[in-house]
């Protein structure tokens, strides 16, 4: 066992495959979480100093006080979980509600109490300094559950399976409570960051695509272009229908333009190139030769995602 490194850590990832029994036989054998339908957070203790990172860096400290107050007092320094922060509202995960959180981080105080986020942690990388990732899984979460003993509301251990029958009876009775899939992980695999040794499978009411050029202003958009990633580049599939004017609002804070962007729209509209934006939309889509063959309806931007997480064929799509 080492001591960790001053270096960023990076966390491990996932890759999608279609159905629960696609995701079996993994190193030591498998074993299943929820996939909470929140955002992926860094939680970093050290005392005053505790601090909450995204998934790409970002210090989400101030707008989470509740959950760092938490972290801090029930957590030795130098210790570092890996888990999601979600907000809950009528028993179940809100995304909606953590997305409104992240934007009106001023008032963060008055959202903690009205709106209170809670950290579902899924491992432990760090602990009291010690680096813990190559240890395997099995005994990573052993380790975070003796942690978990007495954690309060805002601290939560996310529950973990390796009964398949358990894992399926998740995927099918959690949808309703905020959980939008499984994440498959083997009980023997050491904690890899920027590796896809895990495996997720979704619900298909929702599909992730890749913006990567709107029509309308920026700060007002009007409808998407999305893509596909295929052979490491993005493949235009179509476009959406207009997202609606409240929609608008959200995208448009997540919204990075790119230097001289033009892009051509299908239609001939004009549209604004952006930085590749994953986005959820309706799982109801019809394809034609692996493009689609009518506007899909948008349902909101997933910026905590990187476009290689979009599986290249979702279901329905044929070859290009």
């Amino acid at each position: 066992m080492r001591h960790a490194r001053e270096a960023p850590i990076e966390l491990a990832l996932a890759r999608p495959v279609r159905t629960v029994a696609d995701a079996r036989d993994l190193p030591g054998g498998t074993a299943w979480e929820p996939k909470w339908d929140g955002m992926r957070v860094l939680a970093l203790a050290d005392g005053a100093a505790t601090a909450l990172r995204s998934r790409h860096g970002e210090d989400l400290t101030l707008a989470f006080p509740e959950v760092v107050a938490a972290v801090a007092a029930h957590l030795p320094a130098g210790t570092a979980l890996d888990g999601e922060l979600v907000v809950r509202r009528d028993g179940r995960v809100d995304f909606g509600a953590l997305q409104h959180r992240l934007a009106t981080r001023r008032a963060a105080g008055y959202a903690a109490r009205h709106a209170p986020a809670e950290y579902l942690a899924f491992d432990l990388l760090l602990r009291e300094h010690v680096d813990l990732r190559e240890q395997p899984l099995l005994d990573r979460r052993r380790a975070l559950a003796e942690l978990a003993a007495s954690w309060p509301a805002a601290l939560s251990l996310s529950p973990l399976t390796a009964d398949a029958d358990v894992a399926a009876g998740w995927f099918r009775d959690l949808a309703g409570t905020g959980a939008d899939g499984l994440v498959a992980k083997g009980l023997d695999q050491p904690y890899r960051g920027g590796a896809r040794d895990w495996l997720k499978v979704k619900h298909r009411s929702a599909v992730d695509l890749v913006a990567t050029a709107v029509t309308g202003p920026l700060d007002q958009p009007d409808a998407l272009l999305l893509a596909l990633p295929v052979g490491g580049e993005l493949v235009p599939v179509g476009r959406s229908r207009p997202v609606g004017a409240v929609a608008a609002i959200t995208l448009a804070r997540v919204l990075t333009p790119v230097a001289g962007g033009g892009a051509a729209a299908p239609g001939s509209t004009v549209a604004t190139a952006i930085a590749p934006l994953v986005v959820e939309v309706s799982a109801d889509l019809r394809w034609s030769r692996g493009a689609l063959a009518g506007p899909a309806q948008f349902l909101r931007a997933r910026p905590e995602l990187h476009p290689d997480e979009v599986e290249p064929e979702p279901a329905g799509r044929s070859g290009v």
